[in-house]
């Protein structure tokens, strides 16, 4: 089967391990590599694995990086993203087990949806049969707090071991920035992150959304990432 790795294309930069910030998360990171590089698929391998925090703590870039590790391995592996459900056909799970590693994302966007509960709940039995797939999945909540109807479907996805993506303090935020910020080839000192990290939303993922703006601009004008080039260029 052809790989069917459908991650951003518009990527500024790969979104692996290497620049991922983890540290609380370390236990968690150090658990997905061992799931990536899983290619002995003996007895106690871990084949379900639920993620699960809030909007903007780095869950869709571990999946990415999971992905991107794996197939470093030559293991074939695929990503979906239940946010997109609206576009898909439920029968996108069906023969999902035939890769190495499946890759679920935004759990939580099915919580109205039966069909695409029970095609997940289907799917989990026949990656659970065969054995040797590995199947990781996020979402917002906990597994029980996931808003689900189909009991069964909850069930089934605690089979697995589940983990919390935890916050970053303020530190690891900036740590994080800088080294976002220098994957694209921008140089970004502590007081510019921090006063970004002060002056905008807290949320990484919008604050890493900021560098596509500063990357093209501080390109088009030559310019350094100084404080007062960040607050003339965001309007801050």
């Amino acid at each position: 089967m052809s790989k069917q790795l459908s991650l951003p294309v518009l990527l500024k930069e790969q979104l692996t391990f290497d620049n991922f910030v983890a540290a609380e998360n370390q236990q968690l990171v150090d658990h997905l590599i061992s799931v990536a590089t899983s290619i002995d698929k003996t007895s106690g391998y871990p084949w379900l694995t639920y993620c699960f925090a809030e909007t903007g703590l780095g869950k869709s870039h571990l999946l990415f990086a999971t992905c991107y590790l794996a197939e470093q391995q030559q293991q074939s592996c695929v990503y979906l993203s239940f946010r997109d459900k609206r576009h898909l056909a439920v029968e996108m799970l069906e023969g999902l087990e035939a890769y190495d590693l499946i890759c679920l994302d935004d759990i939580e966007y099915i919580e109205d949806d039966l069909p695409w509960q029970i095609a997940l709940f289907d799917l989990i039995n026949r990656v659970k049969e065969q054995g040797d797939v590995r199947l990781i999945l996020c979402a917002r909540f906990p597994l029980q707090s996931l808003p689900l109807q189909l009991p069964d479907l909850l069930s089934r996805l605690s089979w697995g071991v589940s983990f919390r993506v935890a916050t970053l303090d303020e530190i690891d935020r900036c740590k994080a920035l800088i080294l976002r910020a220098e994957q694209r080839g921008l140089v970004m000192s502590v007081d510019v992150a921090k006063f970004l990290l002060n002056h905008l939303q807290r949320d990484l993922s919008a604050l890493i959304k900021c560098l596509d703006k500063l990357d093209e601009l501080s390109l088009q004008q030559q310019r350094k990432l100084t404080i007062p080039f960040v607050k003339s260029t965001l309007n801050l």
